[in-house]
């Protein structure tokens, strides 16, 4: 039998990296991100951790949140590299910084490397660490690297093939896998959702109800409001991301959020989340008065509860949903320094309690979890649907009643030129309700209600019907 030769092509080892190479994840930071969700108090042992060094912090992540394999987004493209490689009979191994334990994990799981090499206690794997693990696996035989980093190039320039998916290798022999990175820039825009933004028209209604529409200075103090909750809640959206990427995989349409995807990267949105929040508060402290930054606040301190705890608490999730509608009107008061009518506020609390419900009814009925199987990250079973439904409607209904009670108040008090015409509110608004629901139970409405409404022709119809009323009452001839 022929002696080996290492340098024949075909038994070239290919060394793939994990980490934002073959998953557009990064294995340690997301396991840092689940811990610290789950138990702030863990923040001082990992502190304690990391002071022995990164290796030692790895190696408490691995032992604390050991990663699930079948949720962390492949590249294709490197799979593919890989199908290749082992169609030839070469040797594939999966090298990473990452703590061996989880390459481990992962290599088991995926069936396609012959061995792998992590991070221990002791050893942190990266760049030139990486590359004596290599030598001392397969000694002075050629290999292909397949990286992503600048921390590779030292692996680069003694590969026969430089790979790479992310940054340049300035490697003669480069060859790029898949398509070059593109800038976060689209990835960041698409995790703030600029088109939720939508919702925080709402701290304009208090503007309407009470005939300052036409002061330019009361325009633009709640402007500047819509400005500030937009960019707070832009700030919670990406931290909101953040901690529900496991369930977010696991969905059919969420798995494609930026940050679930890999698309975005964690220290950017965390930085990002954090300067927004900033912003945002700031706006209300220096440009709208302590009593709209209070409104913010609780806004915020609220959103931050229901991403952490709230969102799976049965019934406390759809209450906290509601109670932020009801908040954006609050702060839109405040920030024109009028007190909004307690009848509205209540009529915002039904009616928007209705539509939280109304999203869980929809994401139960597209669960395929057994019947008495918790949704991931929800606090509902399917089996609770017809009670969801009930709860949902049954709200609906009582908000059109505190409307019918705002309008007769209304009447009462001379605001309006024709108060009669308020009530006539209620047909649209009854009209809406039941199609939706109607709607939601033939699965025609697709994630969030306020959103399907946005997109909706005959929402939009019966949205404009409502600002006529409320003009024509308040302003008619």
């Amino acid at each position: 039998m022929p002696p080996h030769d290492p340098a024949e092509p075909a038994k070239v080892a290919l060394i793939v990296d994990l980490d934002r190479t073959l998953t557009r994840a990064d294995v340690a930071v997301e396991s840092l991100v689940r811990l610290m969700r789950r138990s702030p108090m863990l923040f001082w042992q990992l502190l304690l951790a990391l002071l022995w060094g990164r290796a030692a912090l790895k190696t408490r992540l691995a032992r604390l949140d050991p990663v699930d394999p079948a949720l962390l987004p492949l590249r294709a493209e490197v799979v593919d590299l890989i199908g290749e490689a082992r169609r030839d009979g070469r040797p594939v191994i999966l090298a990473s910084a990452a703590h061996r334990r989880n390459v481990g994990r992962v290599a088991r799981h995926l069936g396609l490397f012959d061995r792998y090499l992590g991070s221990s206690r002791r050893r942190n794997l990266k760049s030139a660490g990486k590359l004596r693990a290599i030598r001392a696996a397969i000694g002075d035989a050629p290999f292909d690297y397949v990286g992503d980093s600048t921390a590779d190039r030292a692996i680069w320039r003694e590969a026969r093939h430089a790979y790479t998916v992310g940054v340049p290798t300035r490697s003669a022999n480069e060859q790029r896998v898949g398509p070059p990175p593109r800038s976060p820039f689209r990835a960041l825009v698409k995790a703030i959702r600029p088109h939720q933004w939508a919702k925080n028209a709402l701290v304009f209604v208090p503007l309407a109800t009470s005939g300052h529409i036409l002061d330019f200075v009361a325009l633009g103090q709640a402007a500047l409001a819509f400005v500030s909750l937009s960019v707070i809640a832009s700030s919670v959206y990406l931290l909101n991301d953040l901690l529900d990427i496991d369930a977010d995989r696991r969905h059919t349409r969420k798995r494609s959020r930026p940050l679930a995807a890999g698309d975005l990267g964690i220290p950017l949105a965390l930085a990002i989340s954090g300067a927004a929040a900033i912003l945002g508060l700031a706006i209300g402290w220096f440009l709208l008065g302590p009593a709209t930054f209070a409104a913010l606040a609780a806004y915020f301190a609220l959103t931050l509860a229901y991403s952490f705890r709230l969102k799976s608490a049965m019934i406390a999730d759809v209450l906290a949903l509601a109670s932020l509608y009801t908040i954006r009107m609050i702060v839109g008061a405040a920030a024109i320094a009028v007190a909004p009518s307690m009848w509205l506020l209540i009529f915002s609390i039904f009616f928007f309690l209705s539509l939280g419900y109304l999203k869980r009814y929809v994401e139960l009925d597209e669960s395929r979890n057994e019947r008495h199987q918790l949704l991931s990250g929800r606090g509902y079973v399917p089996s609770d649907k017809m009670f969801v439904a009930m709860g949902g409607v049954a709200s609906g209904m009582v908000s059109l009643l505190v409307l019918l009670l705002f309008a007769a108040e209304k009447g009462e008090g001379g605001e309006y030129a024709h108060p009669a015409l308020l009530w006539l509110l209620v047909i649209p608004l009854l009209y809406w309700l039941n199609r939706i629901w109607m709607m939601a139970g033939r699965g025609q409405v697709d994630g969030d209600p306020v959103a399907f409404a946005l997109r909706d022709r005959r929402s939009i119809v019966v949205g404009a019907l409502l600002a006529v009323i409320v003009v024509a009452a308040k302003y008619g001839g």
